[in-house]
């Protein structure tokens, strides 16, 4: 089955700019989508369309301004990497938006291949993302699969306690002890005790 064309929404109220850089990805095979504001991306986002998986964005524009659509795109935890376009008055502001986590920032006018280029390293950055959270997503199921008896013993042995010590402070045997052990690494596909650590404080973190 042949992929999917990669979306990428292009955010711009300037008409012109935002057709020739549609028509300049789709020449690439890119799915390219054109928005003249934030508030109408944001419309097409509460109507889940489709995901995006890259999005370029203007600074200055009317209305919602770029920085303020990014910050929005923050809160709603969307992982399509960002990339502004700006000129050369706007540099500090694009600047600041990567020191808040903006992908990067293109200034105008664009040059096509270096486009190119930024946009294929933000969709691996987005291929990438994307996969660990299922990772993470998969784990944390995994973890929510134990029983309550694992899960008791998981809580101990991230504390540090050793199989003896989880045996005495649930009154049963080491042998139980290492059973349900068993049972927890293959649950959770880990190989290690320090990577089971790792997965539960993950975990913690997320609920």
């Amino acid at each position: 089955m042949q992929a999917l064309p990669q979306k990428i929404h292009i955010i711009d109220d300037t008409e012109s700019v935002a057709a020739s850089l549609q028509m300049l990805l789709e020449s690439y095979g890119y799915d390219a989508v054109t928005h003249s504001s934030g508030e109408n991306f944001l419309h097409s986002m509460a109507a889940k369309t489709s995901e995006p998986c890259c999005i370029l964005l203007d600074v200055r524009m009317q209305g919602m301004s770029g920085i303020e659509l990014f910050q929005q795109l923050e809160s709603l935890d969307v992982i399509a990497p960002v990339i502004f376009i700006t000129g050369h008055a706007t540099v500090p502001m694009a600047v600041r938006a990567i020191q808040l986590g903006a992908f990067d920032f293109l200034e105008k006018p664009i040059d096509h291949s270096q486009l190119i280029f930024k946009v294929e390293a933000a969709l691996k950055k987005f291929r990438e993302t994307k996969s660990a959270l299922q990772i993470e997503q998969e784990s944390h199921k995994a973890l929510e699969s134990l029983t309550k008896r694992e899960y008791q013993i998981l809580e101990l042995l991230v504390k540090g306690c050793a199989n003896k010590e989880v045996a005495r402070e649930l009154n049963i045997t080491v042998k139980t002890v290492e059973y349900h052990r068993s049972n927890i690494m293959r649950k959770t596909a880990v190989n290690s005790l320090p990577e089971l650590v790792r997965l539960h404080l993950t975990y913690q973190k997320s609920c």
